[in-house]
């Protein structure tokens, strides 16, 4: 019952973050970026310096060895492509490649067949919807 709680707590988290990133409700790219690797560190349970810093293979490795739960990947996954595109737009293309990377790493390690293709924003705001829509059946 906790466990699922603290899931949920993440998820909401996540969500949260994403729908005010696409919404543009924050005063400034900078505060933007650093709520999403805020959110993402903390549902991955890693310091953001730490967590934005490894390699893929690395972050991987740490997720494994660490308290990460699954169930949480397909939403860091999203919210990782999702940051790589608002840093590429921002011109910080060296961030925007390192963060598909991780995401790309995750996904392979996890199996599941997200590409960075599919997470824009307008099919990342569908994504949520359709989550918001199942979790209310």
């Amino acid at each position: 019952m906790f466990e699922n709680d603290y899931i949920m707590r993440m998820i909401l988290q996540l969500v949260r973050v994403l729908r005010r990133s696409l919404a543009r409700q924050f005063p400034t790219r900078r505060a933007e970026l650093e709520e999403i690797e805020g959110a993402v560190a903390e549902a991955v349970d890693l310091d953001p310096r730490l967590m934005f810093a490894l390699e893929p293979q690395s972050l991987v490795e740490v997720l494994e060895l660490g308290n990460f739960d699954p169930q949480l990947a397909a939403w860091v996954v999203r919210s990782l492509y999702y940051e790589s595109d608002l840093l590429e737009n921002d011109g910080q293309l060296t961030k925007a490649d390192l963060r598909r990377r991780q995401a790309d790493a995750i996904a392979t390690r996890f199996d599941l067949r997200i590409t960075v293709a599919e997470q824009g924003g307008e099919t990342l705001a569908e994504f949520l919807d359709q989550q918001a829509g199942e979790a209310k059946d």
